[in-house]
């Protein structure tokens, strides 16, 4: 049985194939609009990776991320049963405290691997007054499934 580390040493192609367009996306939205809402990203069994957006149906054109993350993880979930997924990446942005640190903002992305390895990707970021955002140095961390994709199709708990 392999490690979470070798696992993850495996897995780190397709963790950059799902995790760079999102970040991307993420800090697009960021420096164009000032925040964003979830969006995700797949990636085929072919090795394609395509962005993912959801909608809830609120009767309002404004929606908040609390709304859009559950149909988010839903619509992974129907996709991964539908489609050859290999992974799913969820970005999300939040508010970490680190090493005892203040708490920053960072971007999040959940990455998710039908092999199951589940990791957090972090890059901490700051308003700074006329300057736009400052991007920190990206990180990562062993997680626990949001979207559960390959768990039997039901979300863990708190999820």
């Amino acid at each position: 049985m392999r490690t979470s580390d070798e696992l993850y040493a495996e897995l780190k192609p397709d963790i950059e194939a799902v995790a760079e367009p999102l970040f991307e996306f993420s800090t697009t939205c960021l420096r164009r609009r000032g925040d964003f809402l979830p969006h995700a990203a797949v990636l085929t069994e072919m090795g394609e990776v395509e962005l993912v957006g959801a909608v809830p149906d609120v009767g309002r054109d404004l929606v908040n991320s609390t709304e859009v993350l559950p149909v988010l993880h839903d619509g992974l979930r129907r996709q991964s049963r539908e489609a050859s997924l290999r992974a799913i990446g969820v970005a999300v942005n939040v508010t970490i405290t680190t090493n005892g640190d203040r708490p920053t903002q960072a971007i999040k992305v959940l990455f998710e691997h039908k092999q199951g390895l589940t990791v957090a990707l972090y890059l901490p970021f700051k308003k700074r007054l006329l300057r736009g955002f400052v991007f920190g140095k990206a990180f990562s961390v062993a997680a626990t499934p949001e979207v559960g994709a390959w768990s039997g199709g039901t979300p863990p708990a708190g999820g």
